[in-house]
């Protein structure tokens, strides 16, 4: 399942990449992306699908369709979810006049579907690395170099157990200035970012769990992604198709 609208033209295709997800040295997963931009509106649609293999030895394939507005909100979103036999889909679809979000959740045997309030400002949450860091653009940093971000997210797997919730997460800007790192023998450019639940204090701990990521100044695409804790998503490649800059 997945959008069809006019910004799945050919011709509206701007980016593409790909990601290697890995544990230690051992990739287990990857993600191929394709990025698309609707002149008229500039709303952008994101379509990734990441596959990888289960512990019995099954393919999980899951596909992601996520489609922003000019202000970087998520206005459709549709995470395809295959294991063998099941089948998931999840729906998010906001409503701007009244700012509600509509989630649906389907299987071969059920559907499901609630009403979420919301902020004008949110993100939605998917398997999918291209988009995880798009709030970025929607509310400039503070002088500290902090904000936070409300995140919806759905834990349901292959039944329906409980609707989405918001989240609270804190993103701080690690440096002022992009730099550039090493990424496969190539020279990229970005600006760093630590991510986290958002903390009661406002005193940065360096002991919090944490999530640092590396991202690019193409529509905040990430160059990589890593835990600390052996955890890493990194670019395998990403190729800029537009003639003129998007940002």
């Amino acid at each position: 399942m997945g959008l069809t609208d006019n910004s799945k033209k050919k011709d509206n295709k701007v980016y593409r990449g790909a990601y290697k997800y890995l544990r230690n040295t051992n990739i287990y997963c990857e993600e191929n992306f394709e990025v698309f931009k609707e002149k008229s509106d500039s709303s952008m649609l994101f379509q990734s699908q990441v596959i990888s293999r289960t512990s019995t030895g099954e393919v999980l394939n899951i596909t992601v369709d996520f489609k922003i507005n000019k202000d970087y909100i998520p206005t459709l979103v549709i995470i395809n979810k295959v294991l063998g036999n099941d089948n998931v889909v999840e729906t998010f679809s906001f409503n701007s006049k009244n700012n509600t979000i509509k989630y649906t959740f389907e299987n071969a045997t059920d559907s499901k579907s609630v009403v979420l309030n919301t902020t004008p400002k949110f993100f939605i949450s998917t398997p999918a690395v291209c988009t995880s860091m798009l709030y970025l653009r929607s509310k400039k940093f503070d002088p500290t170099g902090k904000n936070i971000y409300n995140v919806l997210s759905s834990s349901n797997q292959w039944s329906f157990e409980n609707e989405p919730e918001f989240n609270a997460i804190t993103v701080r800007r690690m440096n002022q200035s992009s730099e550039t790192k090493t990424i496969d023998g190539n020279s990229v450019q970005g600006v760093d970012y630590k991510i986290e639940e958002q903390a009661d204090s406002d005193e940065y701990d360096k002991t919090t769990p944490n999530l640092r990521c590396f991202v690019s100044q193409h529509v905040t695409i990430p160059y990589f992604l890593e835990d600390g804790h052996g955890t890493k998503i990194e670019i395998k490649y990403l190729n800029n198709l537009s003639e003129r800059e998007l940002d």
